[in-house]
């Protein structure tokens, strides 16, 4: 199956996932600046935008690994051959380092903005404790929970008390639409699949991102990969995990500037 994407501008080839309820459109500004000088190979991940639900056999099965495929499906119907560099935001940057993970040959570079990798986090984290809050809402016990309930929690998790209810209507019923593949992402970021010995070859080509105002769960990641890989590059940012989408110019410009299109 290929995903739905967009595909557009020439040069270097600079891949974009988006983060969990978003779509290839969330990188509308960031194409905007780069067309010129990249081919912006942007993608819908499963469940979002165009690209429909993954058909399984039973949902338990769903990982990251899912989506890896989705998107090497992608590089294959486009002919892609050379090296990508990959952008992507939150459960889209966890992909995009599981695909980099899978494939180091192919990547030039990263520039995540913190990349929900929860199974990295040990037992007893802060991270997790705090994470806890929303996974709640995404488990067994809940599963015939309000959709909308669902949606109103995942929101408010990372975009602070009545953020939902602020929205559009449209939006707000979009979302409880997706949100079945909230918990589908839930389940696939906490599956293990990253290992620090396979991320190493990775480090001096990977920029993490990281809000300033973040949750103590988005920050726990972050530590963890410094632990993992002391030789990366964190770079701070204003606002918070949304910070993609509330800070949108200041985070693109230094996407921008991490990506090194001119060199």
């Amino acid at each position: 199956m290929v995903p739905g994407y967009l595909n557009v501008g020439h040069g270097p080839t600079v891949v974009m996932l988006h983060s969990s309820l978003s779509s290839s459109g969330q990188w509308r500004d960031l194409i905007r600046r780069l067309r010129g000088q990249a081919q912006c190979l942007v993608m819908d991940l499963y469940g979002y935008g165009e690209t429909p639900m993954p058909v399984l056999e039973s949902e338990k099965e769903f990982t990251l690994w899912h989506e890896v495929a989705l998107l090497e499906a992608l590089l294959e119907q486009e002919q892609i051959q050379g090296s990508l560099r990959l952008v992507g935001h939150s459960y889209g940057a966890a992909v995009a380092l599981a695909f980099a993970q899978k494939h180091p040959e192919k990547v030039e570079r990263l520039v995540l903005f913190e990349p929900v990798c929860f199974s990295i986090l040990k037992e007893g984290d802060a991270g997790l404790h705090d994470l806890a809050s929303v996974m709640h809402v995404f488990d067994e016990a809940t599963v015939y929970l309000d959709p909308t309930a669902q949606a109103r929690r995942f929101i408010e998790y990372w975009n602070g008390p009545g953020a939902f209810d602020a929205m559009p209507e449209r939006l707000q019923q979009l979302f409880s639409y997706q949100v079945k593949k909230v918990g589908l992402d839930f389940q696939a970021l906490m599956h293990p699949t990253f290992n620090a010995e396979a991320l190493t070859p990775l480090a001096d080509r990977l920029t993490l991102l990281h809000g300033e105002q973040t949750r103590v769960s988005a920050r726990s990641l972050i530590q963890q990969l410094q632990r993992w890989l002391p030789e990366v590059r964190v770079v701070n940012t204003a606002g918070g995990h949304m910070a993609p989408l509330t800070h949108e110019t200041a985070v693109n410009t230094l996407i921008e500037q991490c990506l090194y299109l001119n060199n």
